[in-house]
Order: structure tokens, then C-alpha cells, then sequence
């Protein structure tokens, strides 16, 4: 009996333990059938979560679209007001054009009538000044420069129609009225003429003889001293009397030097050089800008800085001053902005530079 009591109790025992066991299985289970139904909960909050994120999404991608309709609206507004500035702009230009023509026409009638006037009330011929030839002549080979841009397309040569009045005193103010003058690339000549007028011997070559022929600026006036050379070629004024060589107290040069092409330079420096007195001086401007006629071709062929000029000059006899003194405030180019003259060199050093020279010895 207690052995079969024994044996009861152990499978009473088991039966508890295998209780037990079940009863653990059956609350992981649930744990576990609770697992889902929590991922389940926390997905469909994430859903809701995300379809809220989304509807926002949606709201913000609306107003996005409304508020680039609207800035296209806009964008096309200002471009219609651009257009519209634009279109007013270019009448404004086309105006201020037609203006200044109509002024430039006025100013050139009026300096014709003038010129044409003089020729008749004034016998030039009887005055010294006006009357160069019976004191030298012009020689060379060359008449004309036929290779030049500014007399095939001869706009730029009727340029210099101004008379420099100031410059004209300067000059007399340091050197005296018993001084010669030549202008090298004269164009209208108008320096020439404001030489003459106050009683100085001047001259004036240009390569083309447009002015000339058309009898443009004060070429109608100065018949006899004004002449036409290649000046890059040789050429010589000389005496009438003894047949020596002329020397002038004073040779310009406005605005030409970069018409000259580089291989043509130190023919024309050297006749700068021969023809200038001991201590005359060599005075001018350069340009550096780009200068082109209707058709696109460079009236300006030598654009180089100031250094480079120097050494030119040095290479061919000729000294850049430093000091000198003539005012340029009165030079005949590189003042502007004013009439035949736009630039200011001494505001704007990159469109151009004045010099004033004179032989090395």
C-alpha cells in the first residue's frame, strides 16, 4: 500500500508540474495573440498619422501651386513692363540720336556759311599766316595714304572741326607767337586755323584728301596750309628760300598715332623726329579703345598701353616727359565729354593717355 501511495504521489506531482507548464504556455500564447493586435493598434495609428502627414502635404503642395500661378502672373508682368521699358528706352535713344544729328548738321552748316563767308570778305592769301606755301613746300613721294582705312572710309577724317583756343594760348604762353606749328592727321583742321588766327605759322597734313576735296572744316580757308601725305612715308617741308629743311617748334598728333600700324610707326616717328626743333616738343593723345567703321573694319590698328608707347619712342629718338610745361587740361582730345571729343582720360586712364615728347638729344 505505501509503495502504490508512492507511485500516486509522483504522478500527482507530474500532473502539477505538466499544470503548471500548461498554464505558462497558455499565458505566453495570449501574450503573444496580444503582440499583433498591439502592432495592429500601432499600424493603424501610424496610417492615420501618415494620411494626416499626407493631407498636409497635399494642402502645402496647393498653396505651392497657387503661389507659382501667381508668380508666373507677375514674372509675365514684368516682362511685359521690361518690354515696354525697353521699347520706351529705345525711342528715347532714337530721339537723343536724331537730336544730335540735327545739332551736328546745324553746327557744320553754320561752320560752312562761316568758312564760305570768310573766303569771301577775308583775302587770306594777302596774310602771312594763311599763306605757308610762299614759304615752304612739301615734298614726297607719296600724296596719299591709299592703304588707310580713314581714307577708304573716310568718316574719321572729318574730325578736329573744334578750335582749341585754350590750347592755342597755352602753346603761345610758353614758347612765344615766334614759333612754327605742325599738325600731323590735321582733319578738319580746325587747330590749324586757331593757329593761324592768332598769328603763328602752322601747318596741317592728312593722309586722305576727303576734307579736301569736299571742302570740309577749314580747308576752304587754309588752301595754303594744308597739304596731303602719307605721313608713315618720307616726306620733308623745306624752305622756298634755300631749299633746307623746316623744323617746327611745335608737331600734334591727336588721336592718330593708333590709326598707324605697328610696322608703319618708326617711319612715321622718324619723320616726328627729323622735323621737330632741338628743344621742340611732340604733343598728342592716344586712344585705346576700339574705334570701327559702318563696316566693321578698325579705324584704331595699334591698341597698346602707355609703356609700350614709351618704349616705341625711345626706340626712334624721341623722350615721354614726365614733367613738361603745357597744361592738359587744354589738350585738344582727352577732355570730354564734349563735342568731337567723348573721353576723359584723366577719369578714364583705360580709354586713352595724353604725352607731350621731344628728341632724345
Amino acid at each position: 500500500m505505501l509503495g502504490v501511495n508512492s507511485n500516486c504521489a509522483c504522478r500527482i506531482q507530474d500532473v502539477q508540474q505538466q499544470l503548471t507548464y500548461l498554464d505558462i504556455l497558455v499565458r505566453n500564447t495570449e501574450e503573444r495573440s496580444q503582440t499583433p493586435e498591439k502592432l495592429l493598434r500601432t499600424s493603424e495609428e501610424r496610417s492615420r498619422t501618415l494620411e494626416s502627414q499626407l493631407d498636409t502635404i497635399l494642402i502645402l503642395v496647393r498653396t505651392i501651386e497657387e503661389r507659382s500661378r501667381t508668380l508666373e502672373s507677375q514674372l509675365d508682368t514684368v516682362q511685359i513692363l521690361a518690354r515696354t521699358s525697353e521699347e520706351r528706352t529705345q525711342t528715347l535713344e532714337y530721339l537723343t540720336r536724331q537730336s544730335l544729328y540735327a545739332t551736328s548738321y546745324q553746327v557744320e552748316q553754320l561752320q560752312k556759311l562761316y568758312v564760305e563767308s570768310m573766303c569771301v570778305l577775308l583775302d587770306s592769301k594777302q596774310l602771312a599766316t594763311f599763306n605757308a606755301s610762299r614759304i615752304l613746300e612739301l615734298k614726297t613721294d607719296f600724296p596719299i595714304a591709299v592703304d588707310s582705312n580713314d581714307h577708304i572710309n573716310p568718316d574719321s577724317t572729318m574730325e578736329g572741326l573744334v578750335r582749341p583756343t585754350f590750347f592755342v594760348q597755352n602753346c603761345l604762353s610758353v614758347l612765344g607767337k615766334d614759333i612754327k606749328c605742325l599738325d600731323l592727321g590735321t582733319g578738319a583742321a580746325g587747330l590749324v586755323f586757331e593757329f593761324a588766327m592768332s598769328g603763328v605759322l602752322a601747318i596741317g597734313v592728312d593722309g586722305s584728301d576727303f576734307c579736301r576735296v569736299n571742302r570740309i572744316g577749314y580747308w576752304p580757308l587754309l588752301p595754303y596750309n594744308l597739304f596731303n601725305c602719307d605721313i608713315t612715308k618720307p616726306f620733308n617741308f623745306s624752305s622756298r628760300d634755300n631749299q633746307t629743311q623746316v623744323s617746327f617748334d611745335i608737331i600734334t598728333m591727336w588721336e592718330v598715332l593708333e590709326h598707324i600700324g605697328e610696322n608703319d610707326l618708326p617711319g612715321l616717328l622718324e619723320n616726328v623726329s627729323r622735323h621737330l626743333e632741338k628743344h621742340g616738343y611732340f604733343i598728342g593723345s592716344i586712344s585705346l579703345v576700339e574705334y570701327l567703321d559702318s563696316a566693321g573694319n578698325p579705324y584704331h590698328v595699334t591698341l597698346k598701353p602707355r609703356d609700350w608707347w614709351k618704349a616705341k619712342f625711345d626706340d626712334n629718338g624721341l623722350v615721354m616727359l614726365d614733367t613738361h610745361p603745357f597744361n592738359e587740361k587744354f589738350f585738344c582730345r582727352g577732355n570730354g565729354p564734349r563735342y568731337q571729343d567723348i573721353h576723359n582720360y584723366a577719369q578714364n586712364p583705360n580709354e586713352g593717355f595724353l604725352f607731350v615728347a621731344q628728341n632724345k638729344n
